[in-house]
C-alpha cells in the first residue's frame, strides 16, 4: 500500500487565506505611498488603525487583528509588496500569521498556531480551524 503524507500547514494557509480574502481586498484599496510611508517611518498607530477598519468589514470584533508590525518589500527589478503580521483568536484556536499583498495577489503565511484542549489529531484541528474562522466572520 502506498503511504501519502498531507500537508496540513499548506491546506490551513488556504483555509486561512480564502477566509480573509476580502480584508487583503481592502487594504488594497488603501493608498500604496501612504502605506508605505507608514511602514517605513514607524507609524505603527495609523497603520493599526487602517488595517482594524478593513478587518471591522468581515470579522467579529476581537477575532482577527493587526499584529503591529509590518513590512514593505521596494525592489528595483520587482512590483512592491507589503506584509503585515496578523493575529487570529476564536474558539480556542490562536493563529499568528503573515498577510502578504502584492498588487495582484495576497498569500498567507502561518508562523505559529495552536488548538487549545483536546486534539483528535491534525485533521480535526484543520477542520477546527476551519469552523472558527467560519464563525468569527460577519458575513
Amino acid at each position: 500500500m502506498m503511504q501519502f503524507r498531507i500537508d496540513h500547514s499548506a491546506v490551513r494557509e488556504k483555509i486561512l487565506g480564502d477566509s480573509i480574502r476580502s480584508v487583503a481586498s481592502d487594504l488594497r484599496l488603501i493608498d500604496l505611498p501612504d502605506l508605505v510611508s507608514y511602514l517605513k517611518s514607524g507609524q505603527i498607530s495609523s497603520v493599526n488603525a487602517l488595517v482594524q477598519a478593513s478587518i471591522e468589514l468581515s470579522f467579529k470584533p476581537e477575532t482577527l487583528a493587526f499584529g503591529s508590525s509590518g513590512d514593505v518589500y521596494l525592489e528595483w527589478d520587482s512590483h512592491p509588496r507589503v506584509s503585515f503580521d496578523m493575529e487570529f483568536h476564536h474558539e480556542a484556536i490562536h493563529v499568528y500569521f503573515r498577510l502578504m499583498l502584492a498588487a495582484e495577489e495576497a498569500g498567507v503565511e502561518i508562523t505559529y498556531i495552536s488548538f487549545e484542549g483536546e486534539s483528535l489529531g491534525p485533521a480535526h484541528n484543520t477542520q477546527r480551524l476551519h469552523a472558527a474562522l467560519h464563525g468569527a466572520r460577519l458575513n
